[in-house]
């Protein structure tokens, strides 16, 4: 009798070790691998030469940046900055919700700023097409061509 009492609390014991040394492993919050995540480049250029040239990054926590950099016909970058902030995806809709502002050409200031832009997109054959009204510069993306870097 006593070996079949050792033996029922060596097995509760092991089962209850058992049970309680897994740890969960849906701690870590699954990825969402949508293609619209990471680095996208592209340009676009005018009729008199100017061109500019875009960095485009959407992380999968919801923060996105867009570098800017306008060039004159000669190559000389004469315009450059970098936009920081949110965005949500509804669609084919990609609404953007800048609210920094680092200036990298001049006087180099950073500052805040409340901007919202929407932009639509559409991805295909490994591009991302992005049309939108930017009226801080004048310039508008019409159907600017991104490639994934």
């Amino acid at each position: 009798m006593k070996k079949l009492n050792f033996w029922l609390l060596a097995s509760l014991f092991v089962a209850a070790f058992t049970l309680t040394a897994c740890g969960d492993d849906n701690d870590d919050k699954p990825r969402d691998n949508n293609p619209l995540f990471g680095r996208w480049e592209g340009q676009q250029s005018s009729q008199d030469g100017t061109t500019v040239k875009y960095a485009l990054t959407i992380k999968d926590d919801k923060n996105v940046t867009l570098e800017y950099r306008m060039y004159s016909a000669g190559g000389g970058m004469h315009n450059g900055y970098n936009r920081i902030g949110t965005y949500q995806i509804n669609g084919q809709t990609l609404n953007v919700y800048f609210t920094t502002f680092e200036r990298v050409t001049g006087d180099k200031e950073t500052f805040i700023q409340d901007d919202h832009f929407e932009y639509t997109y559409r991805l295909e054959n490994d591009k991302l097409y992005i049309s939108g009204e930017d009226d801080s510069n004048g310039w508008s993306l019409r159907n600017v061509e991104f490639a994934k870097k």
